[in-house]
């Protein structure tokens, strides 16, 4: 092989390697993207899941307050029930 030829195998394994570089270059940047877009997506759910679990809490303990005698007077007397 004269050294034209040689020159020429060696730029087109140079480029093809740099292409290939970039290339994965590009997948790993589009993987840690999609990584970091679940795992928010997975702490705001998270997030959501123990406040509707406080919501959830709340109002079973306004639910044993209101099924007590006290509970339910005071619920009669906002609702504008007297005793006569």
């Amino acid at each position: 092989m004269d050294a034209l030829k040689k020159n020429r195998i060696a730029a087109a394994i140079t480029v093809n390697a740099i292409l290939l570089i970039i290339i994965l270059a590009a997948v790993i940047i589009y993987q840690l993207s999609a990584i970091i877009f679940v795992k928010n997506q997975v702490e705001g759910t998270k997030s959501e899941i123990a406040r509707y679990e406080q919501l959830l809490q709340d109002k079973k303990h306004d639910l044993d307050y209101l099924q007590t005698e006290q509970g339910l007077l005071n619920l009669l007397f906002q609702q504008g029930y007297y005793f006569p």
